[in-house]
């Protein structure tokens, strides 16, 4: 008993969820204990290592089929492949609030075709997309408890609820579950985590999946399939995961990596500029005014820092600038940066400095520094930030609050001046890789030689991919006036391949892809836009466009954006008049015209980094209604979101099935390139998975969408900064 009491004893102290909690109740319980909880309760004490939440070969988290009461961590993100007679599933899962996970899902059921009449389509494909909340999490007693649901929108082939708890004891984690339809009955299971065996776990799972029941079950041969006992083996090594099951002579394997957007950053910046630091002695206002070689050394080393478009003026103590920054993120941190040069070089009168912000020379915010001798003292290391701060105020501005800042029209710059070539920078960017030439104006030219995009289900198959390379220009010429322009260099595809044209009834503003690739040069002219940027109040922007927009319209039109202040709410109007361009001819145009307006509504729920949009109006094939989307900004900076359009128009386009009426819908990523490299960048890449290029719901490409482009230097959904965060780094 002794021997026992030991035992218990250290089964308490090791791990204080353990059900074994008193000592007396397990020796009065002792002639009951069976062979299998002396197991257990060893396995207690050599292990101490839970990994529980893991994804099902659906991509949902749970055992091997059967979806457990757990979810990840909030803010991973999942992406997967499984391979399970007769599906072949490609998966992704984020856990997109604390409690809640959503799952999405690409199925190829072989042994089914997608369409009897007509056998080169290919095997039948499903979509299908999950959900998961979380009721109650696990206390010290009680499991955690969580509903869900699978299929639960599209065709529901594979549709399925379920309640799931989940308790874990020691190294192991326990789940039980009933489930409704496609889960059919009870069902329940556990994982056992090893800590000598630190990468693997164990699974044993009842799966009560209906396989009699499935589509076309016969067909593919899932009806000889009868669940009951599973048991797999899972390995997990930082990002990247595998899992190998068995069931009766039934084998599937599931791949995945598991991306955790929480984490600020991936790789260090180790290749960061470190601040301008260098210290000369201050010149008076008599000299600086004097001597225009004050001026131009200021110009200097913020060009150096890769400050653009800057302007300066110097009056009786004031000292202002306006600038914008190409690469860094946070636009404190550039502010920050441009202070503390500044406020190194500029008279020792200064009293007072005013920083603006300025994007496409549309003015964001200004920095007011009110004593500037106490803030130079914060840089030097003397005072601290908590003094600094106070002295510190940001305000919005107008356009003309910055009329007066032209002092540097007739200023050399730093490369003519010292007679150097323009600044160029080769850094990942938004498409995959960049190159990019920029000097201390807003002019630049860049390529970007690989970008890849996929259809999912096209008229003729499953899958279609589609690469290129873009050369593209951009020309500042004037204030808010932007001439830019685009060359596509088509590469490799097979969008080709789809030798039927499109059925739907509506006008072909998307579903003539084919003939976009087919015809015409390699070499193609994919935008050519005259844009202008103004601001006529500080809570008004606005656009206007004139121009090859993309590579299908063509047109001119405008956007004017309404974002109060202190508010999370903002509203914006776009009207463009389009023609729809030719497929074979850079220049020509086809015989279709259309006048599209949209009105937008963007709600903003910062705690979480959420923002909400409905957009109201007329679409490109001329049908109306509205599209609703929902888009989450992680701490990482990558965002991820869903849209789902819905018209008074229906896309017959194949496959389409009879009754399906199709409302444009997907999903998207956009990841910020800076978490993953070793120096800070604005440069984004973006990926959006929808079925298939349909008509109905569609927009066109946005010369600049004016929301999209002060949401990000603002911070407008993040709860996590504010306009002084990093200021001094």
């Amino acid at each position: 008993m002794e021997i026992i009491d030991s035992l218990v004893g250290s089964l308490v102290h090791k791990d204080r969820d353990c059900l074994f909690v008193h000592a007396k109740r397990f020796r009065r319980g002792l002639l009951y204990c069976s062979l299998w909880q002396i197991i257990i309760s060893f396995f207690f004490l050599i292990s101490t290592i839970v990994r529980a939440a893991e994804p099902t070969v659906l991509g949902q988290t749970g055992l091997i089929y059967m979806p457990d009461a757990r979810i990840e961590e909030e803010g991973t993100l999942r992406f997967g492949v499984s391979s399970d007679d007769p599906y072949f599933i490609l998966w992704s899962s984020i856990t997109y609030l604390p409690r809640l996970e959503l799952s999405a899902r690409f199925t190829r059921i072989d042994g089914i075709l997608a369409s009897i009449n007509d056998p080169d389509f290919g095997n039948y494909v499903d979509k299908a997309f999950d959900a998961k909340a979380v009721l109650f999490k696990e206390s010290q007693y009680f499991p955690q408890l969580s509903i869900g649901t699978q299929d639960f929108t599209g065709t529901r082939i594979s549709k399925a609820s379920f309640i799931a708890f989940s308790k874990q004891i020691g190294s192991i984690d326990f789940t039980a579950g009933y489930g409704t339809d496609r889960i059919d009955g009870a069902f329940g299971g556990l994982r056992y985590s090893p800590s000598w065996l630190k990468h693997f776990s164990f699974v044993v799972e009842h799966d009560a999946t209906d396989y009699k029941n499935d589509f076309n079950a016969s067909l593919s041969g899932a009806d000889k399939r009868k669940g009951g006992a599973t048991y797999g083996i899972e390995y997990k090594y930082g990002w990247l995961g595998a899992k190998l099951s068995h069931q009766e002579d039934q084998s599937a394997v599931n791949f995945f990596v598991a991306i955790p957007l929480m984490q600020k950053e991936f790789i260090p910046k180790v290749h960061e500029p470190k601040p301008y630091t260098k210290t000369v002695t201050l010149p008076t206002l008599e000299e600086w005014r004097s001597d225009p070689r004050h001026t131009r050394e200021l110009v200097q080393a913020l060009e150096r820092q890769e400050f653009q478009n800057i302007k300066l003026r110097m009056d009786d103590g004031i000292a202002e600038a306006s600038l914008t920054h190409p690469r860094i993120s946070l636009m404190s941190r550039a502010i920050g940066r441009a202070a503390r040069t500044i406020l190194l070089l500029t008279p020792a009168e200064t009293k007072t400095l005013k920083i603006t912000y300025t994007l496409n020379d549309l003015p964001l915010l200004t920095y007011t520094i009110d004593d500037v001798s106490l803030v130079r003292r914060y840089f030097a290391g003397e005072v601290t930030w908590d003094d600094a701060r106070k002295h510190i105020t940001v305000e919005s501005t107008g356009t003309a609050d910055l009329s007066r800042l032209n002092t540097l029209d007739k200023l050399p710059r730093y490369d003519e001046a010292e007679n150097t070539p323009p600044r160029s920078a080769s850094e990942d960017g938004g498409e995959v890789m960049q190159f990019r030439r920029q000097g201390s104006s807003l002019s630049g030219s860049y390529i970007a030689p690989f970008n890849l995009g996929f259809y999912f289900i096209n008229p003729n198959g499953n899958a279609s991919y589609d690469t290129y390379a873009l050369f593209g220009h951009t020309q500042h010429l004037g204030n808010g006036l932007f001439l830019d322009g685009a060359a596509r260099l088509q590469l490799f595809e097979n969008v080709t391949d789809v030798i039927k044209p499109s059925a739907s009834v509506l006008p072909h503003v998307r579903t003539d892809i084919t003939a976009y690739r087919k015809e015409g040069d390699a070499i193609k002219l994919n935008s050519l836009l005259l844009n202008k940027f103004f601001k006529p109040g500080r809570p008004v922007y606005g656009r206007v466009s004139l121009g090859y927009y993309e590579e299908m319209f063509a047109g001119t039109g405008g956007q004017i954006l309404y974002l109060p202040e202190r508010s999370h709410w903002a509203f914006d109007l776009s009207i463009d008049w389009l023609k729809q361009r030719a497929p074979e001819k850079s220049f020509g145009f086809r015989d279709y015209d259309v006048v599209t307006s949209l009105g937008s509504f963007h709600y903003r729920f910062p705690g979480f980094g959420i923002t909400t949009t409905a957009r109201i109006g007329r679409f490109l094939a001329k049908d109306e209604g509205v599209r609703f989307e929902v888009k989450r900004r992680f701490r990482s900076g990558v965002e991820t979101g869903i849209w789902f359009t819905h018209t008074n128009e229906n896309d017959l386009t194949q496959p389409n099935r009879a009754g399906d009426l199709f409302r444009d819908k997907g999903l998207f990523i956009s990841v910020p390139l800076g978490s993953m490299l070793t120096k800070d960048t604005q440069q984004r890449s973006s990926l959006a998975l929808v079925e298939a290029t349909r008509d109905v719901g569609q927009m066109v490409t946005s010369p600049g969408d004016l929301y999209r482009m002060v949401e990000r230097p603002l911070m407008l959904d993040s709860g996590e900064h504010n306009p002084l965060t990093d200021f001094a780094k």
